[in-house]
């Protein structure tokens, strides 16, 4: 049976300096905030890009990619799948536009990460910069482990399973909606362990050389915009105003 996920929906990231740093990625994604308010009992607001919203929620202590949400067809198909291959779902707090919202329970099944599930359709984004996210990045200790919980409980499509030892790295890709989750463990790794951690995200721009002057003259800090890994990418890093997200913007090859 198909998978009842969809799409990756919001990304929520704890930030200690919410003005700042909605600041920041209002300049970085190239679009106002398209909701301010309280969510879950912090202040919080999110951007809507080409495929992906994001949430930038205030922390006492906390910074970075802490949680991902994704879009599914039925929440009650998704709550009797978790329950089929051993997952425990419970009641999270609503999105802020009112929609129910299921979550993994924070056990080892989960591997650490904080994912969720909802039901809906996407409204068309707000004209932005940002073409949309490229992929996110999983950091694990034991892709094996992590592949099952995507692949073979959530029903994610595994695209590549590919180890470079001159990259010192094992990278799975799984296809979700129209971007990638991808899976990195670096190939001396010290012994598995059970959490896996979000290590960071690729957005999608139409010219990298142009992304690299915007922000520059914004004050970003960037890196020199060089061939990426993919054939006719150009990438370039985001070294700040990013609340502690590992950054890059990504130029697709040319069709």
């Amino acid at each position: 049976m198909a998978s009842p996920i969809l799409s990756l929906d919001h990304l929520t990231i704890a930030t200690t300096d919410l003005q700042g740093d909605a600041a920041s990625y209002e300049t970085l994604l190239g679009c106002a905030p398209a909701w301010r308010g309280v969510w879950d009992g912090r202040d919080a607001c999110r951007f809507a890009s080409g495929n992906v919203d994001v949430m930038l929620v205030a922390s006492d202590s906390s910074t970075g990619l802490v949680g991902a949400a994704f879009a599914v067809d039925d929440l009650q198909r998704l709550r009797r799948r978790a329950g089929n291959v051993g997952l425990d779902v419970v009641d999270g707090p609503d999105h802020p536009e009112g929609m129910p919202m299921l979550a993994l329970t924070d056990d080892d099944a989960s591997r650490g990460l904080a994912l969720s599930f909802l039901e809906r359709t996407r409204p068309a984004a707000e004209p932005s910069t940002v073409l949309g996210l490229d992929h996110i990045v999983v950091a694990s200790t034991d892709a094996t482990a992590t592949a099952y919980l995507l692949g073979s409980r959530l029903g994610l499509d595994l695209r590549m399973d590919l180890s470079r030892a001159d990259w010192n790295a094992r990278l799975l890709f799984f296809r979700c909606g129209d971007l990638i989750v991808e899976v990195f463990q670096t190939l001396d790794a010290d012994t598995p362990a059970a959490q896996d951690r979000f290590y960071g995200l690729s957005w999608r721009v139409a010219d990298a050389e142009a992304a690299s002057d915007r922000l520059s003259a914004a004050g970003f800090d960037v890196s020199e915009t060089r061939k990426g890994r993919r054939p006719g990418t150009r990438v370039l890093t985001v070294r700040d105003g990013t609340a502690g997200v590992a950054t890059l913007l990504l130029q697709p090859p040319t069709a």
